[in-house]
């Protein structure tokens, strides 16, 4: 089963802001410099590549549940983790630092025997875990929204 992640507004506004700057400084080099493109291809691919890479993220994130694993897809980061070396599922937070194919905040931790912490953000937070319990019984869960602050 395939499960789209979240749009968050940070990062939209990160991939909107960064391609705003980098086109601009494209054509603001290119018009106060000489015509020589030899020179500028280096620096016109670079500019280019880096709102490319982070649209890539953007519209490229996601994640499947089939044959007992949890596949993930970010742009270039892909990996996964077996269903059944899931501990613990921490839903409706964020991860700041780690391992993060996502696009949003307010998603799902999850804790296996293998990664310390995986960050996702499936459109869908509740379904995803449904899923994953179907899978794996012994999946326990906690909701950061309902925990006592310390």
């Amino acid at each position: 089963m395939k499960f789209r992640s979240k749009k968050g507004f940070l990062m939209i506004s990160v991939v909107i802001v960064v391609s705003t700057l980098m086109l601009y400084l494209l054509f603001s080099a290119l018009n106060n410099t000489n015509k020589d493109l030899d020179i500028w291809i280096p620096s016109i691919v670079l500019i280019l590549a880096v709102p490319l890479f982070l649209l890539w993220i953007l519209v490229h994130t996601y994640y499947v549940l089939e044959n007992g694993e949890l596949k993930y897809v970010s742009g270039p980061i892909r990996g996964s983790i077996k269903i059944a070396d899931i501990r613990q599922v921490t839903k409706n937070t964020t991860l700041w630092v780690g391992l993060k194919p996502a696009t949003a905040r307010n998603g799902i931790i999850i804790s296996s025997k293998n990664y310390s912490e995986l960050y996702i953000s499936p459109v869908n937070n509740n379904k995803f875990i449904e899923s994953l319990l179907e899978i794996n019984s012994q999946i326990k869960v906690v909701d950061h929204k309902n925990d006592p602050i310390p």
